[in-house]
């Protein structure tokens, strides 16, 4: 191949060479083997052993990102299960299961945790030395809804005996266990999370099928040469409306900064005032004389808006974009408020803040715009819906504030921003910096049982008009857990490369 790729004689296309991934395998041959390794593997789950060896393949199917290919398959097979047959299971198929079952009967479930508890209420120590089930207890305690306490106990538990064990494991279930302990399942990216759970599933001999690695390895391909392309399109995109070079003090994150980086880093209230008025009277017209930086700014702005507009037209769809226009107002009246707040050196309540975050950190924004390109299962009663600010983007939107305020907080105030929530509680409750930080986490703690609730119980909303609330979610702990990826975006280059650049092997 290098040869041929060198050769001045060669007239193969550069098309031509693209259909030929680095072991020599064309696109087409991948996607035919797919085919067939999804047959196969339908055939599998409803000749499974037994109820537990069927959740584990599930359990696998879903962390390896492949689960999609057999949803009605996987549907029929969790119909079959019921408390009984469960009740049965040890602590590692009781708690495997449920991740799995968490849109069905999972109260029904946590039933069967209390005949791992001993007389006094607590975990049995003999739990301990299964790694295994300690581990699928772990994950399956992330699950927790509001007022679950059992499950918060389990946490504590399973983190504990898990730290204390893992240097002591043989390699496989160590990485598993260490994979795990930085971050559950359920809180992670999915794609990312497929990348890396591939290589721990390989190393599991015990637990390994090989169609079913094979298909996870080959699907991760095929759909990262498709993400790569969409990401690609964007930054053509981005980079010929020119405002990396003209927006000079926004970070450049594409459009959410640009915004958020006009009203906190660059303009003063006097000129943040007449730009407010013009986004809410949504007027490009108008937007003459504010300034070069605020024309393109909203050129940028309306003319996206327009694009959406136009592109929905022909589906009867423009309606859409209504609501988001809608929510962007709302965000620059919330973001003016913010800038009246830092002039005036104001420290609101920590609700205060916590209420304006809602419109300002524009996740709903966000999570609400991506309806736009979605099929017929957005209906207009579903659009009204996600742009009403409910509770589960209130909960987004605490955990996405929480998170980036208490890595954030030096940050923000050394460059005498609006206060943070760090600082609103701590004026608010005379507490120190560690006793907030500690009070905030469990605040995003709570909001994320918030929004498991919501899920179970949204139940008239098809599953993947909430899957973007939670992916959103899951950025806000790639991006804000422990420090600041966003602004320190170089930190996210791991994930990037494993996601998009670095083929995988196979």
């Amino acid at each position: 191949m290098n040869s041929i790729m060198s050769s001045n004689n060669s007239t193969a296309s550069n098309k031509d060479l693209q259909l030929f991934d680095r072991y020599g395998k064309s696109d087409t041959w991948i996607k035919q083997r797919v085919d067939e390794l999804i047959k196969e593997v339908k055939a599998m789950l409803p000749n499974a052993a037994d109820p537990f060896s069927l959740m584990d393949m599930i359990d696998s199917l879903q962390r390896l990102g492949v689960a999609y290919h057999f949803e009605e398959e996987i549907t029929k097979s969790l119909g079959k299960l019921n408390e009984n047959t469960l009740s049965d299971g040890d602590l590692n198929t009781t708690c495997t299961s449920i991740p799995i079952i968490e849109t069905t009967s999972l109260l029904c479930f946590l039933r069967c945790f209390n005949k791992f508890k001993d007389g006094k209420g607590s975990f049995k120590s003999s739990l301990q030395s299964d790694v295994k089930g300690l581990l699928s207890l772990y994950e399956a305690a992330y699950l927790a809804l509001p007022g679950e306490d059992l499950l918060d106990e389990a946490i504590i538990f399973t983190t504990t005996c898990l730290k204390s064990r893992v240097e002591r494991l043989e390699k496989s279930l160590a990485r598993k266990v260490l994979h795990a302990l930085e971050a559950p399942s359920h809180r992670r990216m999915k794609r990312l999370e497929a990348r890396l759970y591939i290589s721990l599933y390989e190393d599991d001999a015990e637990a390994r099928n090989d169609n079913i690695l094979e298909l996870a390895k080959l699907d991760f391909h095929l759909l990262q040469l498709l993400h790569r392309e969409e990401v690609k399109n964007l930054s053509l995109w981005y980079h010929e409306l020119g405002v990396k070079t003209k927006l000079t003090y926004a970070r450049d994150r594409m459009m959410c900064s640009l915004i958020d980086d006009t009203y906190d880093c660059y303009g003063t209230l006097e000129e943040l005032q007449p730009l407010t008025d013009v986004i809410e009277r949504w007027d490009e017209k108008a937007a003459a004389g504010l300034g070069e930086c605020y024309e393109l700014l909203l050129h940028v702005l309306f003319g996206t808006l327009k694009e959406f507009e136009k592109e929905l037209a022909t589906e009867g769809e423009s309606y859409r974009v209504n609501y988001i226009i809608e929510m962007i107002k709302k965000a620059a009246q919330g973001m003016l408020q913010e800038t009246k707040w830092r002039d005036e050196k104001h420290v609101p309540s920590l609700e205060d803040h916590l209420l304006i975050t809602l419109f300002t950190s524009l996740c709903m924004t966000v999570a609400c715009g991506s309806f736009l390109g979605m099929g017929p299962e957005v209906t207009e009663d579903a659009i009204k819906w996600a742009s009403s600010y409910p509770n589960i983007a209130k909960a987004i939107a605490v955990i996405c504030r929480l998170l980036n305020d208490v890595v954030g907080h030096e940050f923000e105030t050394d460059r005498k921003n609006v206060a943070t929530a760090i600082t609103c509680y701590m004026e608010e409750h005379n507490a120190s910096l560690e006793e907030t930080s500690e009070r905030l986490l469990k605040m995003v703690e709570d909001a994320w049982k918030d929004i498991n609730h919501e899920y179970l119980n949204l139940t008239w909303l098809p599953t993947s008009l909430l899957m973007p609330y939670f992916n959103l979610t899951r950025m806000m702990e790639i991006l804000y857990r422990k420090c600041d990826k966003y602004t320190n975006a170089h930190l996210l280059k791991e994930y990037i490369v494993l996601v998009l650049v670095e083929p995988i092997s196979f």
